[in-house]
Formats: C-alpha cells, structure tokens, sequence
C-alpha cells in the first residue's frame, strides 16, 4: 500500500486556477487531505470559462461582471473514508473538509444618472471560513498514477470582507448617491432578506461598504491526476 499522494487539479485549470493536494493514508481505508489553491489577478473573459460566458451574455448590455479581474487563495484540509475491500486510499470515498480562502474581484462598474456616465472602479476583498462534505471516487491507473473524481460536494461557512469604490463623484446630487449605494448594494443578491453588501457611506470621492454573508461553494465533476509514493 502506497501511502503518500501528490495531485494536481486538472479541471481548475479552466478558470485559471492552479490546485496542489497531498493525501496521506491514516489506516487501510482513511486518510487526511492537504489543498492549496492559487489564482493569480486574471481577466475573467480570458479564462476558459470565461470566453464561453462572455459569448452567452454578448447580447445583454449589463455585462460587466465578465470584465471583472478576480483572484484567491485557499486552503482545504480533509479526512477521507473510503469504501471496498482493497487497501489504500483508493475506491469510492466520502470526504469531511474545512477551507478557509482569500478573494479579491476589480469591478469595472458603469453607472449613469442625470444623463451622466460615472466609471467607478470597485474593490472587493473577503475571506471566508467553512466546513463542507464531498463525494468521489479515486481509482489507480498504474502502479504509481491515479485518477480521483470529485462527484459533488458543497461546504457553507461565514464570509466578511470590504469594498471600496473610488470616484468624482462631486457633479452628483445626494439624491442621486442614495440611488448609487443601493445600486452597490444589489451588487450581491439578498440571502434570507439580509444584505451581503452594506455601503457605509457615499461622498464626493466615491463610496465605502463592507461584506458579511455565508460562504458558500460547490465542488462537482472535477479531476486530479496523481502520483503515489511510499510503503509498500
């Protein structure tokens, strides 16, 4: 039985993400997970994903979230429990995780009122802490080569985090501000008539807010390839 495993996520290549996993086997069939993930500021519509959202949305004007620039770091530790009768992390698994991240999105946010266009630049930076539960199946390929399978899995936890967006905005009525910060605040849709997005305040050189809502994520139909190293 092999008890170490380095694996490179494959699927997260298309949006840009670079994702490195070490597995460690704890008894015949349980074993630990250690998950990095990176993704450099990128460009969403120069991504894979990104280019086939960007040619759906090519007829609806309000289309700027695919010009956003996004980047994260993550860091996902789990135990595995694996089914069948063969030794090692192999088979048919349930996976017990917790992942802790750090987001940032540029916006390139268009907004017109009074018969005036305003470019407004957004920020936003958050991290997020959650536990979550997956299911997969990771099966060897040679001796020392191995596919894993995510099925489908989703964690939930709490996120928090600011926003910024600097702008002259001194030829704009205060009427006219109030409108902008609800505005940036439908930027995140309402979770159980809660606001995730909460503009502080609106002045003449822009607006501030903060973020506070549940951390959320789904993880499905995604591939690693692996290397297993190690024992006997």
């Amino acid at each position: 039985m092999l008890h170490n495993i380095v694996k490179v996520n494959l699927s997260s290549l298309a949006l840009n993400n670079y994702s490195v996993y070490f597995e460690r086997c704890l008894t015949k069939k349980i074993s630990a997970t250690l998950g990095v993930r990176i993704m450099p500021n990128t460009a969403l519509n120069t991504t894979l994903v990104g280019v086939r959202v960007a040619d759906l949305l090519q007829s609806d004007n309000n289309n700027d979230y695919i010009n956003s620039n996004v980047n994260n770091q993550t860091f996902t530790l789990g135990v595995r429990f694996y089914t069948g009768h063969k030794p090692g992390a192999r088979g048919f698994y349930t996976e017990l995780y917790g992942r802790y991240g750090n987001f940032g999105i540029n916006y390139p946010y268009n907004y017109t009122t009074g018969g005036k266009d305003y470019y407004i630049p957004v920020t936003a930076r958050y991290s997020g802490l959650g536990g979550g539960i997956l299911l997969g199946s990771q099966f060897m390929i040679s001796r020392h080569i191995l596919m894993d399978i995510y099925i489908i899995g989703a964690h939930y936890g709490k996120m928090t985090g600011s926003l910024d967006a600097r702008a002259d905005l001194s030829s704009m009525s205060n009427a006219d501000k109030q409108l902008l910060r609800y505005d940036l605040e439908g930027l995140a849709p309402a979770l159980n008539n809660k606001q995730i997005i909460t503009v502080q305040d609106v002045d003449n050189s822009g607006a501030k807010g903060k973020i506070d809502g549940p951390f959320l994520g789904v993880r499905a139909l995604g591939f690693s390839i692996g290397y297993a190293f190690g024992g006997k």
